[in-house]
């Protein structure tokens, strides 16, 4: 297991990638470390610790964290480094300092900035990524907006700005924004969400190949905005439908949604199926291939296991992927048919059936 020598710590990643992948902390997390105030007497409130080595570094601060399965890796390894459980919080805090990973999607940064500013506008902000993941257009604009800013030089191609939040930062608009689809169903969601502002091309193609015939209980795991879980609820109002996800934004915009439209799901935040003790017939899922930044096939691959492992005698596996991500090998080992209901250049359905 790997051990964090800037720290001390040992740390692991959850779900688990190799060493050689990925490690659960990065030269950022570090460059954070180096500049911000360690002392307990410090109110201190962590944003986007993925695999909580921030909240092992700096046990006493409170944590925002997004991700289920990001929860999970920080409780998982404060204890393998005999730390009390974290202290998550559902949304920003009041804090003396606030230490930022920055997020992928520059709208999610803009909301937790708001969000900061509102509760805590005196606070020293830190906040670190990898400095090619930085446009120079998102510099600009923290230069341009904060009360105080500091860009402190690239150290181990790591990248850590220090501020101070200004008025500017508030954000006055609706944090909701969306799209009506062409069956009626009015969407919305957080910003940080997958799709949030239109249907993505894959998700359309799902649509296409639905089965006219779903009965029993069917999830929709890795949920997003709601989308495919409500057109089927849409489509065969009498079937029960669980939606899921690991982020409490896709979570939150999945339940508005569900209300805005007048459908009866039942939604659910929790790392693929941790949430969802039933039995299942159908599973559909649109499976994530990014972790941040980078691209991997475990979450995907964990998917069809624990879908393979809920499903019913003869249930059902709906998957759409990229044609270029290798699944139909994972898929294969795990279900008693794979067909593909349609292919291109871009996109395959995969219909998987377990054995009866």
């Amino acid at each position: 297991m790997p051990v964090w020598q800037h720290t001390g710590l040992t740390l692991d990643c959850y779900p688990k990638v190799p060493a050689h992948v990925s490690l659960p902390w990065d030269a950022a997390d570090e460059y954070l470390l180096e500049h911000c105030n360690h002392s307990a007497s410090i109110s201190t409130l962590l944003l986007n610790d993925r695999h909580g080595a921030l909240s092992c570094a700096l046990p006493h601060a409170a944590s925002y964290n997004d991700s289920a399965s990001g929860r999970i890796a920080t409780q998982r390894n404060r204890a393998l480094n005999h730390l009390a459980q974290a202290d998550f919080v559902d949304s920003p805090v009041i804090a003396q300092q606030v230490l930022i990973k920055i997020p992928k999607n520059w709208e999610q940064l803009l909301d937790q900035l708001a969000l900061i500013t509102a509760v805590a506008p005196t606070a020293t902000v830190y906040l670190a990524g990898m400095a090619k993941h930085i446009p120079v257009s998102w510099l600009q604009w923290l230069e341009q907006n904060a009360s105080r800013y500091v860009q402190y030089k690239i150290v181990r191609k790591a990248r850590l700005i220090e501020l101070t939040p200004s008025e500017s930062m508030l954000n006055s608009n609706d944090r909701f924004k969306g799209y009506k689809t062409e069956s009626g169903l009015n969407l919305s969601a957080l910003p940080g969400v997958f799709a949030r502002q239109q249907m993505d091309i894959g998700t359309r193609v799902m649509l296409e190949h639905l089965p006219n015939v779903m009965t029993g209980t069917v999830c929709d795991l890795g949920c997003g905005n709601g989308l495919l879980a409500l057109s089927i609820k849409q489509k065969h109002p009498e079937t029960r439908v669980i939606a899921t996800d690991d982020s409490l934004l896709a979570v939150e915009s999945a339940r508005r949604n569900a209300e805005v439209n007048d459908l009866s799901i039942d939604v659910r935040h929790g790392n693929i199926l941790q949430a969802v003790e039933e039995s299942l017939d159908w599973v559909v899922c649109n499976p994530p291939f990014h972790d941040g930044h980078k691209q991997l096939t475990n979450i995907a691959e964990a998917m069809f296991l624990q879908s393979q492992q809920q499903l019913n005698p003869g249930g059902t596996l709906l998957v759409i992927a990229n044609r270029h991500l290798p699944y139909l090998a994972k898929l294969k080992s795990l279900f008693a048919s794979v067909d593909s209901l349609s292919s291109d250049k871009r996109f395959v359905v995969y219909e998987c059936r377990k054995r009866s």
